[in-house]
């Protein structure tokens, strides 16, 4: 068995959800302090930067951003400094206090000044004042990040050629496009979206996808699960949340991964799936999240992101 192999099946496990076989690809359980796809998102920019000779990581994000965190956690175990540019919500996070641990340094902005985080004038000025940087995109959505969470499939036995639909959780939509460009199986990748993203989200992993070599993969976004919008915790989520983790080993939180069990649910539960069809959910981590919302998870203890 190959260390690939071994990884994978340590990774890859299967539950029930209304009666039904579900497997589950536990990206939680990857990469130690910095579990999920945001390592995968990374990776890849990593190596560029080396190639570039920069000796600091720079990007943005919000107060309770799981991009941040893992690149503070990321950059200091592979030897870069690191600087957060921060929306300024008048928040200490524990996932900043993380950040700051790990050795990030801080930098808050207005909401005006953050708004500009795609204008690369705006960009340019703040890397001017940072020892060889090197600007990765807030979530990590650039082409690096698409190619790295392609490596995700890796994974997977066969590649994941043999499941008739994979499911995920999208945000930015790089993760999802990774896995499109990457894809060599008979199934169709499917993203839901956990913000309202019904005008804008299809076009922009298009044109992640247009950087790319063609897919032939089939894939599409379903956005009837944002539950609401972005961080949004309606009754029923919380209820959902609730029911599944009392019944299940698998931890989930709010924001990602709650909403693409609860979309698996409710689809299996409308007969969406035949039942011959071979379904895979990837649990993209994020559980550091969870301190979020103390209401529900009131005993949560401040390393709950060690990996699993």
């Amino acid at each position: 068995m190959n260390k690939t192999t071994a990884v994978s099946h340590a990774l890859l496990e299967t539950i029930q959800i209304e009666g039904r076989s579900v497997d589950v690809l536990r990206l939680d359980r990857h990469h130690g302090q910095a579990p999920g796809n945001k390592w995968f998102k990374l990776n890849h920019n990593l190596g560029d930067a080396r190639q570039l000779s920069a000796r600091t990581l720079a990007s943005f994000g919000g107060a309770w951003s799981n991009h941040l965190h893992a690149l503070a956690i990321i950059a200091a175990e592979t030897g870069f400094a690191s600087v957060g540019w921060v929306r300024a919500d008048g928040l200490e996070t524990a996932m900043l206090q993380d950040a700051q641990q790990a050795g990030m340094q801080l930098v808050f902005l207005s909401r005006s000044e953050y708004r500009r985080r795609h204008d690369p004038g705006f960009v340019a000025e703040l890397l001017g004042d940072i020892d060889a940087p090197f600007y990765i995109p807030e979530g990590g959505g650039n082409l690096a990040g698409v190619q790295g969470c392609g490596d995700i499939l890796k994974l997977l036995p066969n590649a994941g050629a043999d499941y008739d639909e994979i499911m995920l959780a999208c945000g930015t939509g790089t993760t999802l496009a990774g896995l499109v460009a990457a894809y060599q199986g008979r199934g169709c990748i499917t993203g839901v979206p956990v913000l309202k993203a019904e005008k804008f989200m299809a076009a922009e992993v298009n044109k992640l996808l247009a950087q790319l070599p063609v897919s032939s993969c089939q894939w599409r976004l379903d956005h009837r699960f944002h539950c609401g919008g972005y961080a949004k915790l309606p009754d029923y989520l919380r209820c959902f949340i609730q029911q599944f983790e009392s019944k299940q080993s698998i931890p989930l939180e709010p924001v990602y991964t709650a909403k693409v069990f609860y979309a698996a649910q409710q689809r299996i539960r409308a007969g969406e799936f035949a039942p011959e069809e071979k379904l895979l959910l990837i649990h993209t981590g994020g559980l550091q999240g969870r301190r979020g919302f103390p209401d529900l998870y009131p005993d949560l203890y401040s390393d709950l992101y060690n990996g699993g």
